[in-house]
């Protein structure tokens, strides 16, 4: 029996994520604040965890989708600023002020119901995301609603559609549309804050920066454009790996797994690892992917099931027992995040987000003291 080994192991390197949030504090102006974004788990990563790092390296508030996980965080003792960005109902927004988040407004019925909440909120505009959020004339309408019913309101915000592409066009056009509505609000509505500024605009326009950015992926140190995280200088926070659980040996004209989708037209050596799809494996990645197992790189062979794959290995090298490297360094190869999702047609948010919570994680990198 082998020891010492998880099936599914993701190893985050919270030294990574400071040096990331860093990186991004120092894109800012020193007034601005920066919004580490933790929600879905923090991006497959672990959201306390993460939290606790960012806010470490000089994040000043915490961005989450839902209520629950805003509850996680408070109930982990972080007293941070903590935005909700997700609609929600009023059995949720009740929820939401008992825990002291923030919300955000697109309607008015919601913005009826913030004020008699007492609620703290920021309004959104949409400036050209065409989701959430509303026009011009209803942003300062929504403002004025809160303002009167009783809640407290803390600033304007929007979501950016193309601030990860080459063609900056529509980004402009939405800075733009932006820069003109926040002068007008903040002289209807002093005291108050905007932001608009996702990873990449934080790191590639100083105009977007206002009063605040919101890091998402960048704060793992994964690249927004899905290029390399070398582009901006980011660290990779994730490694994720299983282990050589066996081998077999296929004659030609053997098949290995569901729909006999490998066949051997040689004598084939297969390795077997005990992970798949129900731990984040994508069942796309089917005779695509490949792992790094001692320094080699291994091609995927055949149907990834739901609890293992199997993979194709070299006559002179891998041993059972040794790890299976999905995403990280391995003998002086390496496999981003962001290969992975060029493989597959995706970005590389869906596949750090996939991680299913039969992956164990495990932190390194944590500190000791102030």
């Amino acid at each position: 029996m082998l020891d010492g080994r998880e099936r599914a192991l993701a190893l985050v390197d919270l030294a990574a994520v400071r040096h990331n949030i860093a990186l991004l504090r120092r894109r800012l102006p020193a007034a601005a604040g920066l919004c580490a974004v933790v929600k879905a788990n923090g991006y497959g990563h672990g959201a306390l965890p993460v939290a606790h790092a960012a806010l470490e390296a000089g994040a000043t508030w915490l961005g989450v989708a839902t209520v629950t996980e805003a509850e996680e965080l408070r109930g982990a003792g972080l007293t941070a600023p903590v935005l909700v960005f997700g609609a929600m109902t009023g059995a949720e927004l009740r929820r939401a002020v008992a825990a002291a988040a923030q919300v955000v407004v697109w309607s008015r019925p919601f913005a009826l119901a913030v004020g008699a909440a007492g609620a703290a909120a920021h309004i959104k505009y949409d400036s050209g995301m065409g989701r959430l959020g509303v026009d011009e004339a209803a942003t300062l309408e929504l403002a004025a609603v809160i303002v009167t019913g009783g809640g407290r309101l803390v600033g304007l915000m929007s979501h950016l559609a193309t601030a990860d592409e080459d063609d900056q066009t529509f980004f402009f056009r939405q800075l733009d549309r932006f820069t003109a509505l926040e002068r007008e609000f903040k002289a209807r509505f002093p005291g108050t804050i905007a932001h608009i500024a996702n990873s990449a605009a934080i790191l590639r326009e100083p105009r977007a920066h206002f009063d605040m950015g919101r890091a998402g992926i960048a704060t793992y140190g994964l690249d927004p454009g899905n290029r390399t995280p070398e582009t901006f200088g980011l660290r990779p926070a994730l490694r994720w790996s299983s282990y050589l659980a066996g081998e077999r040996v296929v004659e030609p004209g053997g098949s290995v797994g569901y729909g006999r989708r490998f066949i051997a037209a040689e004598r084939t050596r297969i390795g077997i690892v005990p992970i798949g799809y129900a731990d984040g494996v994508c069942r796309a990645l089917t005779d695509r992917g490949e792992v790094l197992i001692a320094g080699r790189r291994c091609p995927i062979a055949g149907t990834i099931s739901m609890d293992q794959l199997t993979v194709r290995l070299p006559w002179d090298a891998c041993t059972p027992g040794d790890e299976v490297v999905f995403i990280g360094d391995c003998g002086g190869e390496r496999i981003l995040c962001e290969d992975m999702a060029r493989l597959l047609g995706t970005i590389n948010y869906e596949i750090v987000c996939d991680l299913s919570p039969r992956t164990v994680r495990r932190y390194t990198g944590e500190r000791c003291g102030p």
